[in-house]
């Protein structure tokens, strides 16, 4: 089903470079931007099903409402910092290559900033969210394959190692705090764009 999607899109937009990953189908853009497509089926009970393509293909049930309700009280809840959150950690999926679905990204993202310490800072905190929110994934049970989505229950699977990447992009935060403390604002961009790309964070 995905791959007959993915086959009428291409209708619309011959010239991208539109893909299947897991639940999704990927249609990027040349400014950068990549929407995700999920193609469903609506349930009577207001649920939705899905095709999966892990672990030989399957047919999954999601509960989009009732995610999307705990998502937006807890941004409520943490000054808007749990959707900021999910920007920056897809700014370095997409920079590093990280095999990540946005699924998997906004639940570990809402299962992080609701113990942040400064979860409730403006983005003058920003550089401490980069730094724990970095060591807090590097230190995720590798063996760990799925996490429940917050609302639904849902699994969000692992689609791929993030540990390594996690754990670089930490070192490389604590490194960047310490030049904005001997205000080398230079060398600090350049570490946060090692990070999350040259576009995002602009110091």
């Amino acid at each position: 089903m995905l791959k007959s999607i993915k086959e009428s899109l291409l209708k619309t937009y011959p010239g991208s470079n539109i893909f299947v990953d897991s639940q999704i189908v990927k249609i990027p853009y040349t400014d950068g931007i990549t929407f995700e497509v999920v193609p469903v089926f609506r349930n009577t009970d207001g649920s939705y099903t899905y095709a999966d393509t892990n672990n030989g293909g399957s047919w999954q049930v999601c509960k989009p409402k009732q995610e999307i309700d705990a998502f937006i009280e807890e941004d409520k809840a943490t000054n808007m910092n749990l959707v900021v959150l999910g920007r920056m950690i897809r700014a370095w999926r997409d920079k590093n290559s990280v095999v990540m679905s946005g699924m998997l990204i906004d639940t570990l993202a809402w299962q992080f900033i609701g113990n942040w310490a400064h979860k409730d800072k403006s983005y003058l905190y920003y550089d401490y969210l980069t730094r724990d929110f970095f060591k807090w994934l590097s230190e995720r049970d590798k063996t760990q394959t799925y996490w429940r989505v917050p609302g639904s229950g849902s699994y969000a699977y692992k689609d791929g190692p993030f540990h390594a990447k996690a754990e670089t992009a930490y070192i490389s935060a604590l490194a960047a705090i310490k030049n904005l403390e001997n205000k080398e604002f230079w060398a600090a961009r350049q570490k946060y764009r090692g990070i999350y790309g040259t576009s995002f964070p602009d110091l």
